[in-house]
């Protein structure tokens, strides 16, 4: 039996095995391609020992601690998943580095915001790039002006090929299987790098899968030292570019095209987890020039703004575009009577600006709509085919102003001229000023989809966090302001509920890690919950029921002003919220960022007593969970009288049962824990006793 065979007899079952993480199943399906029998039996054998060693249950991890304290003094987590408690430092890729929680020192400040000598570099861009619609390539030259504002002297730099995950073999297509959402459907690419030159002198690339080193002639200076570097590229475009570009047809939608260069930061120094399809990015902020040449007949979209409008744009478009500058209404820039292909000879380059920004990405097509309109000098546009789009489409240029309005007037305002919204094959996909989201007929899920993607302007291309480290602070964020806007605009819609089915649907299958799990390692079919409906909850039940909505929103307003254009890690954020609101959440962080554990505190029972002459009614209160929580209590009388009481957090710091002593005039008799009904408490059969007042209506918990 040759390899290959073996391999699909053992591979299959391996990565099936229960428990195996992403990383544990890359390391069995490299099997796949040794060239040996013995050695492809080695890779599935040693990778599920190795695997399942590491995912096993410890028996003698340490219990939960009881009383609320700083989860970066603790020396190890504990981790349950599907009845199973885990110490999560057995993992294998647990983070001893800490790299969560820097600080506090001089460039991160104890209150959550950036130190008074917080530095960040620089990464500016210069490219040219050609769309060969026959070869369906790119082809391009990125001139990279790179400054270093740290204290360190830098020899060498990484940069970033996100193509290669095209490349046969590449980590990314032995982690995702092809037809997956992440994989590579069987697509051979990857990036040809050519005259690659670092300060004006030929340089040899280091590539390590889509990460790529080069060393330095000549030492960069710290606090403002300057390099160059230059290079052509070219590579073949996917059908299916992992869901984040592609083509269908005669359109194309460009992203990740460019080389572009890997962070250094404070925290970690060079930033080079490699792209593996799943985790999202991670870049230095900086000014993009880039010019896109196409066949004459096509229409650009991009990020930025068109520099040579006069160049591309007949004069009618130029009047219409100017017009939806300074127009609520919708413009259409191309009609729905010309928007249809047309056959022009030679080509023509369109040019685009884009400043503060992380990257930059563009969609070409012949026979695109083209809708604009405006808000507070903003340009919104909408790109589309037709009819093959479908009617919501003909919103999308409204919805896309309304999104950039509410999130503006929300959180912080909108800090670039323009947002554009493009339909094409693309599922979703977020970049400056630049979405792109699937075609379709269902407006709800045009619209949710629009709204979600814009929001990202302001997590992750605005609040620069590390998406391929901490998913919940892109996608999470992200779907807790989303909230918001859907809970706005459909009147009648409460979010809550369906996110925390989605939490319990990952509990249930076993997909759900804890939030700290870097973007690659959470399973695929947990992604939706850990990712974003997950870190939504935790972030809204944490405003409605722990702080407050007024000290919370105020907070979050905080942290997007403090870190916008700039890199925030996990213990950035937690110090501001904690500083703006002045509460210790310890315990919060601990058991819901950095455990699976869940929310289930119940009532056991009321007897009622005589106290120093008074009558109470004691409520005996359990916690099933690790998870401390503040209590709020219902409680009915017999004499149809209702009273509310409040129990702090602390109530629990001497073990897992407390008793309420209550006044009781008169006889208790029912109680109801979270009469609001958004508290996500794991089993609410336990949540009420005898005969339970009534809970409150559901209500939108984006109200204050």
């Amino acid at each position: 039996m040759d390899a290959n065979r073996l391999a699909k007899r053992f591979v299959p079952a391996a990565v099936a095995w229960p428990g195996i993480s992403a990383r544990c199943r890359l390391a069995i399906r490299a099997g796949r391609y040794s060239q040996t029998v013995a050695t492809a039996r080695a890779f599935a054998i040693l990778g599920v020992a190795g695997c399942a060693s590491h995912q096993a249950a410890v028996t003698n991890a340490p219990a939960p601690a009881a009383t609320a304290v700083r989860i970066d003094t603790l020396p190890s987590v504990v981790m349950s998943l599907g009845g199973e408690a885990r110490d999560q430092t057995a993992n294998a890729f647990y983070s001893l580095s800490r790299r969560e929680w820097p600080g506090p020192n001089q460039y991160r400040s104890a209150n959550g915001a950036p130190g008074p000598q917080y530095w960040q570099q620089r990464a500016d861009y210069k490219i040219t790039a050609t769309l060969d619609t026959t070869s369906r390539s790119v082809s391009g030259f990125v001139q990279i002006h790179y400054t270093n504002n740290s204290p360190d002297t830098l020899h060498y730099a990484w940069l970033q090929l996100d193509q290669n995950l095209y490349r046969p073999g590449s980590q990314g297509s032995l982690l995702f299987p092809a037809d997956s959402r992440w994989g590579v459907r069987g697509f051979r690419g990857g990036y040809d790098l050519s005259d690659v030159q670092v300060a004006g002198q030929s340089a040899t690339p280091r590539i390590n899968d889509t990460m790529m080193r080069l060393d330095f002639p000549r030492a960069v200076p710290p606090r403002g030292g300057t390099v160059d570097v230059t290079m052509k590229f070219r590579f073949n475009v996917p059908d299916h570019g992992s869901d984040r570009m592609g083509r269908d047809g005669a359109l194309y939608e460009i992203a990740q095209w460019y080389p572009r260069m890997a962070v250094y930061d404070d925290v970690a120094g060079w930033n080079t987890d490699q792209y593996l399809g799943q985790g999202e990015f991670y870049l230095e902020y900086g000014d993009i020039d880039f010019a896109v040449t196409v066949p004459a007949g096509y229409t650009v979209a991009a990020s930025g703004v068109l520099q040579n409008p006069g160049e591309v744009l007949t004069a009618t478009q130029r009047e219409r575009l100017a017009r939806a500058a300074r127009s609520a209404l919708v413009v259409p820039v191309i009609s729905v009577e010309e928007a249809h292909a047309r056959t022009a000879p030679g080509t023509r380059t369109w040019r685009f600006r884009a400043e503060k920004v992380r990257d930059v990405a563009w969609a070409a097509a012949p026979d695109f709509r083209w809708d604009a309109t405006s808000w507070n000098g903003i340009l919104a546009q909408a790109y589309y085919q037709w009819p093959k789009s479908g009617k919501s489409w003909e919103a999308a240029a409204e919805e896309t102003q309304w999104t950039i309005r509410h999130f503006s007037e929300m959180f912080a305002q909108y800090p670039y001229p323009q947002a554009t919204s493009v339909a094409g094959p693309v599922g979703g996909m977020e970049y400056p000023m630049f979405v792109m989201v699937a075609g379709g007929e269902d407006s709800l899920s045009t619209f949710s989809t629009i709204t979600h993607e814009h929001g990202h302007e302001w997590f992750p291309m605005v609040v620069g966090s590390n998406e391929r480290r901490y998913a919940w602070m892109d996608e999470g964020f992200n779907t807790y302001i989303e909230t918001f806007s859907k809970e706005l605009r459909w009147r009648d819609t409460v979010m809550i509920e369906s996110m925390v089915n989605n939490w319990k649907n990952a509990v249930n299958a076993g997909s759900d890690v804890p939030l700290m799990t870097s973007a690659d390692n959470i399973p695929p079919s947990g992604l939706g919950a850990v990712g974003y409906r997950k870190p939504a909850v935790l972030l809204l039940t944490l405003r409605n029921q722990v702080v407050g909505p007024t000290l919370f929103d105020a907070a979050f307003r905080d942290y997007i002003r403090e870190w916008s254009f700039k890199h925030p890690t996990p213990g950035d954020f937690f110090r501001t919220i904690e500083n703006a609101t002045g509460r210790d959440l310890s315990w919060y962080w601990r058991e819901f960022w950095y455990t699976t554990n869940v929310l289930d505190i119940g009532v056991d029972g009321v007897r009622h007593e005589q106290q120093s002459g008074e009558s109470v009614a004691i409520v005996k209160l359990h916690r099933r969970t690790p998870v401390v929580f503040p209590v709020k209590l219902r409680v009915k009388y017999s004499n149809g009288s209702v009273r509310d009481f409040d129990l702090p957090v602390e109530i629990w710091a001497n073990g897992s049962v407390f008793d309420a002593v209550l006044p009781a005039p008169v006889a208790v008799v029912g109680v109801r824990l979270w009469p609001d009904t958004s508290v996500p408490d794991w089993d609410n059969s336990n949540d009420t006793w005898g005969d339970p007042p009534p809970a409150d209506p559901v209500r939108k918990v984006t109200l204050k």
